[in-house]
């Protein structure tokens, strides 16, 4: 029989109550809205909490595969499809985070207190008489990577979480990509949060002149901000944008950051965690699903890597949430211990495949290395072969970019017959720069015998914060500790270890593999069109990529053999 017939099956009516008040230990209340069967039983109850408005669960819930070319809709209902779950046995419990929505209090940004108030709120929810004391938790992106802050606090009630699509390490995967500020994104963000004093934590949490110092020390220390006038205003109105100038404040990994990252209470998590991501979801929630897999303790997990950034409303999956629930919440065998932890979407071959581990245990870690005239071979360099430059152009608007970024690529021949890389990848990249710093931003593409080219994974790096974490490092997946900024001797040559974020793809026969290097988000085709763009270097710089004997700039990538 398929797990599908033995899962909790539509059965019941929607019922909706509003506004519920949920009191946490120091008297602020919660806002809480639940979905439960229109009937009078208890039943398991899924939590989804974040910042954004209750009032999107009851918006139209659009198709979850619309036409490629559609709107996003409602893409706010991140917490999951309310009569879906009520339908099939589940209370959904859609709860404000205090200082958001209609709760009490004043927002945290994911804080220590935030994290608490999620232990007191299981707890709240397994006493009610609507539950019968088993809790979950649900939902993607911020509804996902507050789940493994509450699940550290180990409240008693909470049974299993699913924190698909959400990010671990709030420095890293949030505000600092290879420690260059995320702008495009945070400041996008701001407005979907709804902070209602729009009060930022470093104005609450630092005396004036405390604030007044640091602030005068990102003016002057941060010249790329200097010449960017959107930026720089938030240091004198710093309301205009909480949550960008809060990252302003810090750009450096620290406490900060740590205590709004999952990665850093993972030890303490002992409930079944189901994570995952999007392969196409670089710019964010993708390496904190691979980043859970890989550090979280020896408790029962499983990994979904599916092949799209989720389309608003989330609504993919349900089924498989469902069935992860029926099993920790209502004891409901339906084999799912019994398969391959991990569910991996192959790009390439469009096809699903089942997997034990991360790496993949038949991994050939394979060299490809740079060479003339904008080659990638798996042939290594045996002498001086000279180098390749490109210019940082700064002040580059929209308007400007229609004509593509300055750039290298590196390209293979067609090739003869698939070639499937699925892992981590890493670029040793030999460089050198006229500045002090410089921005290199990587792309791996999969580019087809017509010419049409496909992002296959993308990765960066701030060239002063070049320095390894060797304790967190491997060859395949280098760290930086992204503490101290140590600028660049000009001319000097550097190696620079960039991670490419992990991805499964299979490069057909005919087509070729591609790198792209360059030190600007925006597209080969122009024009930012994502929310995902970083701070710009204020700097012309030249960018000189050396690759010979001596200097065998390389990428490291996970080859899996054919089956046989």
């Amino acid at each position: 029989m398929n797990w599908r017939d033995k899962v909790s099956q539509p059965q019941y009516a929607m019922r909706a109550t509003k506004r519920l008040r949920a009191p946490m230990r120091d008297g602020v209340e919660l806002s809480v809205d639940i979905f439960g069967p229109d009937t009078d039983e208890p039943f398991p109850a899924l939590i989804s909490y974040s910042p954004y408005w209750n009032e999107g669960q009851y918006l139209p819930v659009p198709s979850a595969n619309p036409h490629p070319t559609a709107a996003w809709g409602n893409y706010a209902i991140e917490a999951g499809d309310s009569e879906y779950f009520a339908a099939r046995g589940y209370v959904h419990v859609v709860a404000n985070v205090r200082g958001t929505g209609e709760s009490d209090g004043e927002y945290q940004l994911m804080g220590p207190v935030e994290a608490q108030d999620g232990y007191d709120l299981v707890e709240w929810v397994a006493a009610q008489s609507w539950c019968d004391g088993n809790v979950g938790m649900v939902g993607v992106s911020y509804f996902s990577w507050i789940q493994y802050l509450v699940a550290a606090q180990q409240p008693p009630h909470l049974k299993a979480i699913a924190p698909l699509e959400g990010a671990t390490d709030f420095y890293r995967d949030v505000c600092y990509r290879g420690g260059i500020l995320s702008l495009g994104f945070l400041s996008y963000w701001n407005s979907e949060l709804s902070d209602r004093d729009s009060t930022s934590r470093s104005e609450r949490e630092m005396s004036a002149e405390a604030l007044r110092e640091r602030i005068e020390q990102v003016k002057a220390e941060n010249e790329d901000i200097r010449h960017l006038y959107s930026v720089y205003q938030l240091l004198c109105a710093p309301k205009k944008c909480p949550v960008l100038f809060d990252a302003l404040m810090h750009p450096t990994d620290s406490e900060w950051y740590h205590e709004r990252s999952g990665y850093t209470g993972f030890d303490k998590i002992t409930v079944p965690v189901f994570c995952g991501a999007a392969l196409d979801f670089w710019d964010l929630h993708l390496a904190g699903g691979f980043r859970a897999w890989r550090d979280l303790p020896d408790l029962p997990k499983k990994l979904l890597i599916y092949p799209r950034f989720h389309l608003r409303p989330f609504a993919e999956n349900h089924d498989l949430l469902v069935r992860w629930f029926d099993h920790w919440l209502k004891g409901n065998d339906t084999g799912l211990l019994d398969e391959p932890d991990i569910s991996l979407w192959v790009q390439g071959e469009d096809a699903w495949r089942e997997e034990d581990a991360w790496p993949l245990d038949r991994t050939k870690w394979t060299r490809m290395y740079l060479r003339p005239e904008g080659l990638l071979s798996g042939t290594p360099p045996e002498g001086s072969e000279g180098t390749d430059s490109f210019d940082n152009v700064p002040y580059v608007t929209l308007e400007s970019t229609f004509g593509g970024v300055p750039h290298l690529a590196y390209r293979t021949e067609p090739l003869a017959e698939p070639l499937e890389i699925t892992g981590p990848i890493a670029l040793e990249l030999y460089a050198s720069l006229t500045d002090t710093d410089g921005h290199w931003i990587v792309e791996l593409r999969d580019v087809a015998p017509d010419g049409e080219s496909r992002i296959v994974s993308k990765g960066w790096l701030k060239a002063s914060f070049r320095a390894r974490d060797e304790a967190r490092s491997a060859p395949f997946r280098p760290d930086h500790p992204y503490d101290v900024a140590v600028p660049v001797v000009p001319g000097e040559i550097e190696q620079y270890s960039i991670q490419i974020h992990d991805t499964s793809n299979v490069f057909l026969a005919g087509h070729c593999m591609e790198l792209i290097i360059k030190s600007l988000d925006h597209s080969l085709e122009g024009g930012w069109n994502t929310i995902f763009y970083h701070l710009p270097s204020s700097h012309e710089v030249t960018h000189t990529v050396h690759h010979d004997h001596d200097y065998p700039s390389h990428l490291l990538l996970p080859v899996i053999p054919p089956s046989t």
